[in-house]
């Protein structure tokens, strides 16, 4: 039961905040940002196991690699960008979260271009 582990990690975490983060903000601040890249560490090595069945399911379907290199990045992408967002977010600077949500969504858009492009250009071979 991993998301036990997760879950009570990240309880103790929580309260330690809220026990430390009275007194002192900056350690609180700390505190967070400390426990939710652990999690994120913690949770890497199920990451993995999705891009094996991924990468396994595409060499069933023989995509391109280029194509899957692409799509991980973009799954790599999404998730550091929640994930950067979140930290900003839970430190309350909004205004600075809300940046890198877009950039996170800039860069997905500037990786997905060359996939987009050649769904139009198999489209407009069929037409």
């Amino acid at each position: 039961m991993e998301i036990m582990k997760l879950v009570g990690f990240a309880l103790a975490a929580v309260i330690l905040t809220l026990f430390i983060g009275e007194q002192h903000k900056m350690s609180g601040n700390l505190i967070r940002i400390f426990a939710c890249s652990l999690l994120l560490i913690l949770l890497l090595p199920q990451l993995q196991v999705i891009f094996a069945i991924i990468n396994d399911l595409s060499t069933k379907m023989s995509l391109e690699d280029t194509y899957l290199k692409i799509i991980f990045k973009i799954i790599g992408i999404a998730y550091i960008a929640e994930f950067g967002y979140q930290l900003c977010k839970d430190a309350g600077e909004s205004a600075i979260a809300s940046k890198v949500q877009l950039a996170g969504k800039v860069l997905i858009l500037v990786l997905a271009s060359p996939i987009v492009l050649a769904l139009i250009e198999l489209i407009t071979q069929l037409i």
